[in-house]
């Protein structure tokens, strides 16, 4: 399970929340998969659980907006 905070604020159109939790700069993520954008660039859906367990959202999000693996 490889994990990395994000970088930058995700926009609305690319992430899917459960309780109403937003993808926020800093927030610890899990990638899941990665994947090519439509504009060609590199991307990889990422998840992010509290610190219970439960999962809050999910995100695609491009590589650059990703911080260095923890």
């Amino acid at each position: 399970m490889i994990q990395t905070r994000l970088i930058v604020n995700i926009p609305d159109e690319r992430f899917r929340t459960v309780n109403g939790i937003v993808p926020k700069t800093g927030d610890l993520v899990t990638i899941d998969q990665g994947f090519t954008f439509h504009d060609g660039k590199a991307g990889c859906l990422v998840h992010f659980v509290n610190s219970d367990g439960s999962f809050e959202y999910e995100a695609e999000v491009y590589e650059s907006e990703l911080g260095q693996n923890e």
